[in-house]
């Protein structure tokens, strides 16, 4: 019997004690001196509260009138030299202390005050969702799209030559920027063709590629036109429509400067590339011997190295139609023949030559040969007896091919490989002769 009561009591106890804990879990008493949070006791309204980062506890007491007092007059700048700074709460849980932890570099304790005249400065500097709608709708109206922007430009084109006669320099510079900003404009597809459609070709860019004397016009004119007529089928009938080829190419034949050159050559590859049309009937006149005689005009390799490259583009461009067994497409391009214009013109004589007497340049410019060489590469079908005989161009590729061929650079090395295998074909001609 005894033994049963002891029983009894332990349990009587054991209940007490868990109750203990569960009331002192769920409830957190507070008093004048900071007291840990155990885990998952709630927090009643008006204490502070901190955690301690030496300890890693959270912790709280009661506000004393003192305290209020101080908190109420307390500035941004003094709450900074406090050793722990405090957070006030209504009320408070776990899960709102998590979020309101926050580290802070020199200091042994952490809170954040928000007195209810900081929150209510807070409410005011931040502007509600008609504020900022209301300021959005007024900023709209200065918002221009590219469609307008380029509307603009032409009109203003046409008045910086209306109403600056007087000054030179001044018209001159406010042309060039208009297009300089064309350029930057015409490589988006519908901005192109919202040039064309207010009469940008006819207005601007025409007269500047036929009659204008300024170099640095003409030549920002053509790079505009190269830009927008760039993989845009549409703009490419239009600027064909308005005949710029015959212009572009009497440029080639005539100019020596080396930027005039290159926008006319950017400006007519930009035309005549996937356009058959255009090229039977610009290739068939004067343009296949404007692009031969850059080969041989007294100018830059680079420019060389474009001219040729575009030569080469244009015989692969119909021969990649060929294979793919596209009748439509084989039908458009069926009635090119560009490398017998090419042979009347005497490429293949002219290129003999460049590749003999460029032979120090390719040495240093091993960038500039690549394109030299796929265009051999491209075009070996046609010229191939014509190289096949010539001694010297054999031993200039052969002694080129040795030079690239031990350097340490890798660049080089791949460019021998390649000069190996054109030497190789030449080669093959060179014994059959």
């Amino acid at each position: 019997m005894e033994l049963l009561l002891q029983l009894a009591v332990c349990v009587l106890l054991s209940r007490v004690i868990s109750t203990e804990e569960i009331a002192e879990n769920t409830s957190f008493v507070a008093t004048k001196e900071w007291k840990e949070i155990k885990e998952g006791q709630g927090i009643p309204a008006g204490l502070h509260v901190r955690i301690n980062l030496q300890t890693g506890k959270k912790e709280a007491k009661l506000i004393t009138d003192n305290e209020d007092q101080l908190n109420a007059e307390q500035t941004s700048d003094e709450s900074n030299n406090s050793n722990a700074l405090i957070t006030i709460y209504d009320s408070v849980d776990e899960e709102q202390l998590k979020n309101s932890s926050r580290s802070t570099n020199g200091s042994e304790q952490l809170a954040i005050e928000h007195s209810s005249n900081e929150i209510e400065k807070i409410k005011n500097d931040y502007k509600s969702y008609k504020e900022l709608r209301k300021t959005y709708e007024g900023m709209r109206k200065h918002f221009k799209t590219d469609a307008e922007i380029i509307v603009r430009l032409i009109d203003e084109f046409g008045d910086v030559i209306t109403y600056n006669k007087q000054n030179d320099q001044s018209r001159l510079n406010a042309q060039l920027k208009i297009l300089t900003n064309f350029n930057y404009l015409m490589s988006q597809y519908d901005n192109a063709l919202t040039f064309v459609d207010q009469r940008g070709l006819e207005r601007i860019l025409l007269p500047l590629v036929v009659n204008q004397t300024h170099l640095s016009l003409k030549v920002e004119a053509m790079r505009v036109l190269g830009a927008m007529a760039q993989n845009n089928p549409k703009v490419q009938v239009k600027v064909y429509e308005k005949n710029f080829g015959p212009y572009l190419t009497q440029i080639l034949l005539s100019s020596s400067n080396t930027e005039e050159l290159s926008s006319a050559l950017y400006a007519l590859g930009s035309l005549l590339r996937k356009f058959p049309h255009a090229q039977q009937k610009i290739l068939s006149t004067s343009g296949t011997q404007a692009l031969v005689s850059l080969l041989g005009k007294d100018c830059e390799l680079k420019i060389k190295a474009k001219a040729i490259t575009l030569i080469s583009d244009m015989v692969v461009e119909k021969q990649l139609i060929l294979i793919n067994d596209d009748p439509v497409a084989a039908a458009q391009y069926a009635e090119l023949n560009f490398p017998e214009r090419l042979k009347d013109n005497w490429y293949c004589q002219t290129t003999d030559k460049l590749m003999i007497s460029y032979y120090h340049e390719f040495l240093k410019a091993p960038d500039l040969l690549e394109y030299f060489i796929h265009a051999l590469e491209s075009t070996e079908p046609f010229c191939n007896r014509i190289w096949g005989s010539s001694e010297q161009l054999y031993y200039t590729l052969n002694a080129l091919q040795f030079e690239h061929g031990k350097s340490n650079n890798e660049y080089c090395n791949e460019v021998a490989g390649l000069l190996r295998d054109i030497t190789k074909k030449i080669r093959k001609y060179f014994k059959e002769l």
